[in-house]
């Protein structure tokens, strides 16, 4: 099931929000070596302090954390526009209260040994259609995001291909290319055939503007 965090939720449940933080420190930094700013056992940028929604998949009955990636609307502060604009490949940078951006991509590495259980696909899913689901009750165009080769790789396997905005870069040691999808009820369809998810996956049918409203 897919729930949703933002700014009320950072002070109302730190330590929930904070389980988001740690995994992304495991994936980001601890597997992928990726360059990220470290706070403890946390991985946090200031995009996190931009008002942001996180989606989150977790385990049947509110269990463990299984995936999360953060959400920021494009006509404010976001990675794309931001950290990487050189993959636009000069194209003007994308600014539209119509187009959102999806960021921190990360699922549980322990779920990566259970092949088995396919959880991996399971997870990654349910943040997708989480996110297409926000997207249409939203009146969102589209979803953005800066990936590296082997996400977009897996976005393709979960019958989600996306588009590239522009040509992939090297920038340390990733090679990152921006990508970009259209939300539409046929692509969130095709993606919950892909892994077989049956419903709504959200556990509170919201609006982005609803979900990022902080009490």
């Amino acid at each position: 099931m897919i729930r949703i965090f933002n700014g009320h939720d950072r002070k109302l449940n730190p330590e929930k929000t904070a389980d988001i933080y740690r995994l992304r420190k495991r994936v980001f930094h601890d597997a992928l070596k990726w360059d990220v700013q470290i706070s403890g056992d946390q991985e946090i940028d200031h995009f996190d302090d931009a008002n942001p929604i996180y989606v989150t998949s977790s385990a049947s009955g509110g269990g463990k954390l299984r995936g999360a990636l953060r959400l920021l609307p494009t006509l404010g502060p976001n990675m794309l526009a931001d950290t990487f604009p050189q993959l636009m490949n000069g194209e003007p940078e994308i600014r539209s209260a119509s187009i959102w951006e999806s960021s921190r991509f990360c699922i549980d590495p322990d779920l990566l040994q259970d092949r088995s259980s396919n959880q991996v696909t399971i997870a990654a899913a349910e943040l997708m259609c989480g996110v297409g689901e926000l997207g249409l009750r939203s009146g969102i165009s589209h979803i953005v995001t800066v990936t590296d080769i082997f996400l977009e790789r897996m976005f393709r396997r979960m019958g989600c291909p996306g588009e590239r905005i522009g040509k992939p870069l090297r920038i340390g040691s990733v090679i990152a290319v921006a990508v970009g999808w259209e939300v539409t009820e046929e692509l969130l369809s095709q993606m919950k055939v892909m892994a077989s998810i049956s419903g709504d996956v959200l556990a509170v049918p919201q609006t982005l503007e609803e979900a990022r409203i902080a009490a």
